[in-house]
C-alpha cells in the first residue's frame, strides 16, 4: 500500500508543470556476511542534473559525466556523498561506491556498500540537496534482517536520525 502511494505521488509531481515539493530516497539492509550496510539512494535526475550544471566547470551533463570515470566523483563525490553520511559515535563509515542507473521515468540509482563495522545505533545524516531546495524531503527505509521496513523522514529542519539496528 505505502508503495502504490508513493509511486502515485511521484506520478502527479511528473504531470505537474513545476515541482511542489524535491526528494531523494535511500534503502539501507544491514549485512550480517560483511558487517555492513548496502545502500540505494534514489534522486531526480533533473534535480541532480540542475543542481551538477550550477555547480560544476564543463559540466558534460549527467548520463556523460556519470559514464566518464574521471569525472563522475564530481557528482558522487561533491554531490551526491554531501548529503549522506552514515557514523557511529565520533567515526564517519566509509561508503564505497558500486555503481548508478539511470531512468526513462527521470530518476537516478545510485548504489553504495560502507565498510564494516558494529551492529549498533548508528546516525545517519540524510540531508542531500536540502541547500539548494528548501522543499527538500527526504526518506530512508530501513531493512531489517527479517524483511521489516522501518521509514525514516529527513526535512530540512531535520536532517539527522539516531537508528539502532
Amino acid at each position: 500500500m505505502k508503495n502504490i502511494i508513493l509511486i502515485a505521488l511521484i506520478a502527479i509531481s511528473h504531470l505537474s508543470f513545476g515541482h511542489d515539493f524535491f526528494y531523494a530516497f535511500a534503502e539501507m539492509e544491514y549485512k550480517e556476511e560483511c558487517s555492513c550496510v548496502e545502500i540505494s539512494l534514489r534522486v531526480s535526475a533533473h534535480d541532480l542534473n540542475s543542481i551538477a550544471e550550477s555547480m560544476i566547470e564543463d559540466y558534460k551533463g549527467l548520463e556523460r559525466t556519470l559514464n566518464d570515470s574521471e569525472d563522475e566523483g564530481q557528482i558522487v563525490d561533491k554531490l551526491i556523498m554531501k548529503g549522506f553520511e552514515i557514523s557511529q559515535g565520533t567515526k564517519v563509515i566509509e561508503m564505497s561506491y558500486q555503481g548508478f542507473e539511470i531512468f526513462n521515468d527521470d530518476e537516478c540509482i545510485f548504489y553504495f556498500t560502507s565498510e564494516g563495522f558494529k551492529p549498533e545505533t548508528i546516525n545517519v545524516r540524510f540531508d542531500l540537496f536540502m541547500n539548494q531546495f528548501s522543499e527538500q524531503q527526504n526518506k530512508l527505509i530501513l531493512i531489517r534482517a527479517d524483511k521489516q521496513t522501518e521509514p525514516y523522514m529527513f526535512f530540512i529542519f531535520k536532517r539527522q536520525s539516531e537508528i539502532k539496528l
